[in-house]
């Protein structure tokens, strides 16, 4: 503290110097922020530990995340929506001059599926198991098997046959393979769509679907929000056309640019209404303009050098954690505004800062370490929110205690009395109102009994921004279009490895488990590569046994052309049959799958290459009856669904939460007890925030409020919050005792405009309509209120227990060892307690003179039959109440120089001893 004055001393004489310092440290901050990258995911913000994001990245992977879907209601005119999508299409060819809608899927490409089906059949040996072979051998050892399928596709070739059923007989003449076809198209995805003039429909032919995979994924909202513009714009030009046919659009990217494009809107409602507000509460309050900005530029130098150190930590920092930044800035905005209002009462910034020192550094180190706390979580965005809030509020602290001094313009002339209100609140005494603490005993009591049924709210669809028509829409492809029902579950089984093989290796591994389950009914429905892809162990083995196949039917292969003319065929019928069986066949590298993976199995094999988990995962989707979800669980390691992702985020946001709880509530306690040099002080501020918890949780749970991933964090900075407010509490308290000046109600007066700002700068979000801002106004509004009943009630209450009886003021004041042992008996250490809450600087004083004079003092000082004994003390008179105590005849005369130390010295006598003197 002492180090603070004197460079307060120093820069009042460098003027200059201080404004030189303030320009050239933010151009170097705004230097340094140039360097850094944002993001906005706010997956960063889940705290999930390297197993279960690694499931979280499998699932964005697999749910299909990046794409729109386009429902175009078409009131039973199939043909006339056929026409408007063609419309559409053609109009986003137009306008999108960037290719960001490549990947548009309006027609069913009947030619990639007969491409598809052809690669099958030209590669059929590395798709056949035991299984098949066993099934073909059966239909070979038929007597006449191969003449009777010959014959019956003549008799179909007699009859019109689509081109797909002309190419399948030729290729597979004995329907060898067809199996091999279905099971492919049990792979591909299976959503209820019928085909009408190539384009797709739902079942019920009410809507036809246009569907657009955004490149940029579902969180990059910027580009999305280009991509939904051209989107719209070809909507518009087609319902000019046809004005009959609606389009809905639903979808991860769209969702996510209506929820950002909400939160701008909130946010400029909420922002607009706050700056009003604030500025007229502040103005009105400080009645300097200039010490209004003051304030801002304050805060704005901490904003800075929070950022400027973000970019030497890190390469880049979420946008969130930078909006975020604005909550941080009702708890760092508390500073200056305590120094200004202070200043305003005492007329002195020397005197002003000297008084207030204390309690804003010992508030802000406690806010400090609260927000340190959220560093070893496993969040990256929570870790960079509790470095940057941290940086933030230390920015903020120093400059307004160097420089913001020699900035302050007081009016010396006249008080400003216009907070007429606010003067009256903290002009009330409610602590010595027993029915207003009955109050708060009877609701902590009831707050305390609901305040374990808090939930959190895992579910982030529940804190998306969600129209009606999206929420209808987001059933309606729910139920009828993904075919979602509530007795079954789709859970992922995968597999990992460092390249395809491994991975496909650990996948055929499992696969013997999967078709045991299929079998007895358990699985209802699989999906997966399997047999499709194969490790090349697998391929080898698969290889052998086609060639041992073709070696136990060479006869009837190599008679094969001469049978098919016998039965009326010509020569060339069945080339591409016969090119499929006589054909050379190797092991084949993962690429030359390539046209399977990219249009069916997709979803199926991943590959990731973001340095946590690097390589290729191998995924197979399960159906399940609710009822026997446990039991398929239990046979397999690298299993989940997505109900499990919300139970491992609840229970990580629960732990993260008591974590948060428990290593800030220690932090904060033991630096209350370091600084305020006495347990009991530290139990008397630390109460009404563990009281103010108590009354959060517990109106949360009665009003159905459950924690979230964003009003979560807001519990820190409440915390925050709370613990400056009970510190300037006792401060002032301790300063009244000590001094006897009325100097609490200042304090409570700045605490009320803190308050005040916090209520307004986010209390306005109450009226957002997106659910996450909503929940922060109503946890804020929730949590202040309670920090404020408590830092004004509980500190005086128990200040006053401690330090009065009877409205009188106790000869000793109570401590836990003088509650349990009775008051102080020993000369020494009844003078010690004269001093007891009179602040630590003042208490080491007197135990460090004491210790140097007592064993003079107790072994009777020479005092020759004198009346008077004049001596000069350099402390707090605690010798001369010491000499007093001890030698009760003899008048005390003490000469103490410093002002301060004379009346802290008769205050401490008084009522104490009657024979001494200080002059």
């Amino acid at each position: 503290m002492n180090v603070i004055l004197k460079i307060y001393n120093y820069l009042t004489r460098h003027t200059k110097f201080v404004k030189f310092s303030i320009v050239i440290t933010a151009l170097l901050f705004i230097c340094l922020i140039f360097n850094l990258k944002y993001s906005e995911d706010i997956s960063d913000f889940l705290p999930l530990t390297d197993k279960q994001q690694e499931v979280m990245n499998i699932y964005q992977n697999i749910s299909g995340a990046q794409g729109i879907y386009l429902l175009f209601g078409n009131f039973n005119n199939a043909d006339s929506a056929v026409m408007a999508m063609r419309y559409f299409v053609k109009e986003i060819k137009s306008i999108d001059k960037d290719s960001i809608c490549n990947d548009l899927q309006c027609e069913f490409d009947m030619s990639q599926i007969q491409d598809i089906t052809n690669f099958v059949y030209d590669n059929i040996p590395y798709f056949l198991t035991n299984n098949d072979y066993k099934r073909i051998d059966s239909l070979l050892s038929q007597p006449n098997y191969v003449i009777e399928c010959l014959e019956q596709n003549k008799e179909r070739l007699m009859f019109p046959q689509s081109e797909f059923i002309l190419s399948t007989i030729k290729r597979d003449p004995l329907s060898l393979f067809t199996p091999v076809l279905t099971s492919l198209q049990n792979a591909s995805p299976n959503l209820p769509f019928e085909i009408y003039d190539g384009h797709i429909f739902t079942k019920d032919m009410s809507r036809s679907i246009v569907i657009i995979n955004s490149v940029f994924g579902s969180s990059e909202t910027d580009n999305n929000s280009k991509l939904l513009d051209i989107i719209n714009t070809a909507i518009t030009k087609m319902n000019n056309i046809y004005p009959d046919i609606t389009v809905n659009i639903i979808g991860a990217p769209e969702i996510a640019v209506g929820n950002a494009n909400r939160i701008k809107k909130d946010s400029i409602i909420a922002i607009s209404l706050s700056v009003v507000l604030i500025v007229i509460l502040v103005i009105f309050s400080i009645g300097s303009f200039k010490n209004v900005i003051l304030i801002f530029v304050s805060v704005l130098w901490g904003w800075l050098l929070a950022v400027a150190t973000m970019s030497l930590f890190n390469n880049d920092i979420s946008l969130i954690v930078i909006g975020i930044s604005s909550m941080i800035i009702g708890i760092a905005i508390n500073y200056p505004l305590h120094l200004i209002v202070h200043s305003g009462h005492v007329r002195d910034v020397k005197s002003a800062l000297k008084e207030i020192l204390a309690p804003l550094i010992i508030g802000n180190i406690t806010t400090v370490a609260a927000f340190l706390c959220l560093l070893p979580l496993k969040a990256t965005a929570l870790s960079d929110l509790g470095l940057f809030s941290a940086t933030l509020l230390i920015g903020t602290i120093i400059f307004t205690v160097i420089f913001l001094p020699h900035l302050i313009t007081i009016n010396k002339k006249k008080d400003i009395d216009t907070n007429l209100l606010i003067n009256k609140l903290t002009q009330l005494k409610v602590e010595n109102n027993t029915v207003v603490v009955l109050i708060i005993v009877v609701l902590t009591i009831i707050f305390a009994f609901f305040s374990v049924k808090t939930e959190f709210d895992t579910n982030i669809s529940n804190i998306n921004y969600l129209t009606t028509q999206q929420k209808e829409d987001m059933h309606y492809f729910q139920t009828m279009l993904l075919g979602a029902k509530d007795d079954t579950k789709t859970v992922y089984v995968f597999s990992r490895g460092s390249n395809y093989n491994e991975a496909l290796e650990e996948n055929q591994a499992i696969m013997p488990i999967i078709d045991s389950l299929v079998a007895n009914g358990v699985i209802l429905k699989y999906n997966g590569v399997y047999p499709f892809l194969c490790s090349t162990n697998e391929q080898e083995e698969r290889i052998m046994l086609w060639n041992k196949f073709i070696g136990k039917h060479a006869n009837l292969f190599n008679n094969f052309v001469e049978t098919a003319k016998d039965c009326g065929y010509s020569t060339n019928a069945f080339n591409e049959f016969i090119y499929t069986i006589k054909a050379n066949y190797t092991t084949r590298d993962i690429t030359h799958f390539k046209p399977l993976i990219e249009y069916l199995l997709n979803k199926n094999i991943i590959t990731t290459n973001d340095g946590a988990h690097t390589g290729v995962y191998v995924v197979n989707s399960l159906v399940v009856e609710n009822n026997l979800l446990t039991e398929v669980k239990a046979c397999f390691n690298n299993i989940f669904d997505v109900q499990s992702i919300n139970n491992a985020l609840a229970k990580n946001l629960s732990d993260n939460f008591n974590y948060i709880g428990c290593a800030c509530s220690i932090i904060v306690f033991l630096f209350l007890w370091f600084s305020f040099g006495k347990l009991e002080l530290a139990i008397i501020a630390f109460i009404p925030m563990a009281i103010s918890w108590i009354w959060i949780l517990g109106i949360m749970a009665i009003l159905g409020i459950k924690f979230n991933i964003v009003n979560v964090i807001l519990a820190t900075f409440i915390f925050g919050q709370g613990d400056d407010y009970t510190i300037f509490v006792v401060e002032g308290c301790q300063h009244e005792y000590t001094y006897r000046k009325p100097i609490l109600a200042s304090y409570k007066n700045s605490i009320i405009q803190s308050a005040l700002i916090m209520f307004i700068g986010i209390g306005t979000l109450i009226v957002a309509k997106h659910p996450a801002m909503h929940s922060l106004a109503q946890v804020t509004i929730i949590g202040m209120a309670s920090v404020v009943v408590m830092a004004f009630v509980i500190p005086p209450l128990l200040f006053n227990i401690l330090t009065t009886k009877n409205k009188q003021q106790r000869t000793y004041p109570l401590t836990i060892k003088t509650m349990l042992f009775g008051s102080p008996k020993h000369p020494i250490a009844q003078v010690k307690a004269r001093y007891l809450y009179k602040g630590r600087e003042i208490t080491n004083t007197v135990n460090k003179n004491l210790k140097l004079n007592a064993n003079d003092i107790l072994n009777n000082i020479d005092i020759p039959n004198k009346t008077n004994y004049t001596f000069y003390d350099n402390g707090y008179g605690e010798t001369a109440l010491l000499l007093a105590l001890t030698n009760k005849d003899v008048k005390i005369v003490a000469y103490i120089s410093d002002e301060n130390k004379k009346q802290i010295a008769k205050f401490a006598a008084e009522g104490f001893v009657d024979n001494i003197q200080f002059i």
